[in-house]
């Protein structure tokens, strides 16, 4: 089929199926959220009822998948998702009045014989949170995709530093020092364990528009080339950035490109040795990351992406196949929720960014940059994981680069919220301004970050009373969980709330347990179905961050009257994690617990347990010279660490 009449990248040119955006009665209280915009839909997300008046979707390049609830259920049981399920580069969904449309996006000049696509609509009766769960699982079945590249990223388990927009040093080096100096500095005067650093776009030549020309290093930041520099950084890994590829770039000149004049940028095709020769060069510097960022502009700033309705799919796909051949691990940053969905047919995407530019945040602190609770359920679900980006882990770091009084109001929010994102954590302080011992609340002496097994999102009935009130936020409150062996543990998270709420164990799909807060683990209190958390609007605020930790309470049958649960590692962000806690098990008679506390050689980690006749007792586990493993043993008389 040829485009004979014009249609523009936001409509479709074909419609099948199509929904009519309707209230059927006064009974039917549906409501819906889209992902939309860059940073995986979370850029122009929005909500709203379920009526003739909404606006689903705005434009339908940027948009993704809907997610609808019943407001009388306050999202927690009957759940539909409409989402593309395949060509997610060539196919959108659009509205026409109150009609929500799928198809062929309408700027593409011809559609071939056979060309087919689908769709899924995904119904789950479990709540908002686990439905799109369920729905990404569901996606990743279908393609095959799995979690090993994300959970043996280096860049996501262990603790880096990042030089992008809201880092000291993005287009900013030390006063009276070089670039290169100032990254040789941050890796030997920073006194924490970096594992890897980023490079941000401040070190590649820019041609045309200015896009990449040559990814290479100006030799007036790093005169002697990238690979000096990682010797002079003593090879720890790097992660660096690039953007859409200028007009003018060198590559075109062996390589096959798609060429867009009027845009001023360039696309590699993909159908030869690029993308393999491309990153086994990087290879030669230290590179184990690269981020794809500014994904929204080279797709629709791009008129072949727009027109060809095979090249979206195979310019990720053949990315992806040259990062496979070489062990590279793939960040997409500005990605649009059609970039997330074929990240499921490219397994080496790994992280993708949640949330806009922390400068931004900096600059106008009201900005809720953090607040990554709705975005992080999208990437989380098809197995990528969400990305904060960079923090400060100080408030006032005079000399950045951001303009008047940049400024971080709450540090403790930043490193929290990177920390339970299960994504990267990376630092972004100027070496003068770091608070070593506030970052170090993120990871193990080593740097291993301590994390969930899941990112915390924004729990139903928040989602739910924010699509009520049309998008406009009521709050962020969120939660996570950690299952080791057969005891799970959560975690619930709340700052900006402008309503209270009552937080009750099956809302975050939890057992009836203890409650504690993360700066008292003294104050132990039951949490049931009629012994709710009360989330205060007053205490929980813009300006202070609220965590409490929920861990199930276990009784010994040699003494009825005694049970004890375990709060966790105190002082760390995430209290109770894999990372640290091995195993947790009890003898045959159900009379004594033993804990594996794993860490590195001479870390002293404090365990706190609560016992029903000891109360809270900490018991400090020092790990030997040799890494062997501490033992908590938990009797109904005693609590000891060997």
């Amino acid at each position: 089929m040829i485009n004979t009449v014009p249609l523009d990248m936001n409509h479709v040119r074909t419609i099948f199926p199509s929904f009519d955006i309707e209230q059927i009665d006064s009974y039917d209280q549906r409501s819906f959220f889209t992902y939309e915009g860059e940073m995986a839909g979370d850029d122009q997300k929005h909500a709203g009822h379920w009526n003739r008046s909404a606006e689903v979707i705005n434009a339908g390049m940027i948009a993704g998948p809907v997610v609808l609830s019943n407001l009388t259920q306050r999202g927690e049981k009957d759940v539909l998702i409409l989402s593309p399920f395949s060509r997610f580069m060539a196919t959108s969904f659009s509205q026409t009045n109150s009609t929500l449309e799928y198809g062929v996006i309408g700027s593409m000049t011809s559609i071939p014989a056979n060309y087919n696509h689908s769709m899924i609509v995904f119904y789950s009766s479990k709540g908002i949170r686990e439905t799109i769960r369920e729905w990404g699982q569901t996606m990743q079945k279908a393609y095959n995709r799995t979690n090993e590249h994300r959970l043996n990223d280096l860049t996501i388990n262990y603790l880096g530093y990042y030089t992008d927009n809201g880092g000291y040093y993005y287009y900013h080096s030390e006063i009276g020092v070089d670039y290169e100096r100032t990254m040789v500095n941050v890796r030997h005067q920073i006194p924490l364990p970096f594992h890897y650093m980023q490079l941000d776009s401040w070190w590649y030549y820019k041609g045309i528009g200015h896009g990449v020309s040559e990814y290479t290093a100006m030799r007036h930041i790093f005169p002697d080339g990238l690979q000096a520099l990682h010797r002079r950084l003593e090879n720890i890994p790097l992660a660096a950035h690039n953007r859409y590829w200028a007009y003018d770039n060198v590559y075109k000149q062996k390589y096959s490109f798609a060429l867009d004049e009027k845009n001023k940028k360039a696309l590699p095709i993909g159908n030869d040795s690029f993308w393999f020769d491309f990153f086994n060069q990087t290879r030669d510097w230290g590179l184990i990351l690269y981020e794809q960022d500014w994904l929204d502009h080279q797709t629709y700033d791009f008129t072949p992406l727009c027109t060809d309705i095979h090249l979206g799919q195979q310019w990720l796909t053949s990315m992806g196949a040259g990062a496979e051949q070489v062990g590279m691990n793939l960040q997409y940053c500005m990605s649009l929720p059609r970039h997330i969905l074929t990240a499921l047919e490219v397994p080496r995407v790994t992280q993708a960014r949640a949330s806009t530019d922390y400068a931004l945040h900096l600059k106008k602190q009201t900005v809720p940059q953090w607040a990554i609770g709705i975005s992080s359920m999208f990437l989380d679900a098809l197995g990528i994981a969400p990305f904060k980006d960079v923090f400060w882990s100080t408030s006032l770091q005079p000399g950045a680069p951001y303009g008047f009084s940049p400024r971080e109001v709450l540090p403790e929010r930043e490193i929290l919220i990177a920390t339970l994102s299960t994504g990267p954590v990376g630092v972004g302080d100027g070496i003068r301004y770091i608070n070593a011992e506030r970052i170090m609340k993120c990871c193990r002496q080593d740097g291993l970050i301590l994390k969930p097994d899941r990112p915390l999102t924004m729990i139903d009935m928040v989602i739910s009373d924010w699509t009520f009130s049309n998008g406009v936020s009521v709050g962020e409150l969120y939660s996570t969980q950690t299952t080791i062996n057969n005891q799970t543990f959560h975690a619930v998270f709340a700052s900006a709330m402008e309503r209270d709420y009552q937080v009750y164990p099956a809302m975050i799909g939890a057992q009836a347990g203890v409650i504690w807060s993360y700066n008292n683990a003294t104050d132990v209190k039951m949490f049931s179905e009629t012994n709710s958390l009360n989330v205060s609007a007053s205490q929980c605020n813009n300006l202070t961050v609220c965590l409490w930790y929920v861990s199930p309470l276990v009784q010994f049958s040699d003494s009825p009257t005694t049970s004890y649960a375990l709060l966790g590692e105190w002082n760390k962000w995430t209290a109770v994690s894999r990372q640290r806690f091995n195993s947790i098990k009890t003898d045959m008679k159900n009379s004594q617990a033993t804990i594996i506390v794993q860490g590195v050689a001479g870390e002293t980690i404090p365990v706190v347990i609560y016992h029903s006749i000891l109360f809270s007792v900490t018991v400090n586990c020092r790990i030997s010279a040799d890494d062997t493993p501490a033992t908590v043993t938990i009797t109904k008389s005693d609590i000891i660490c060997s």
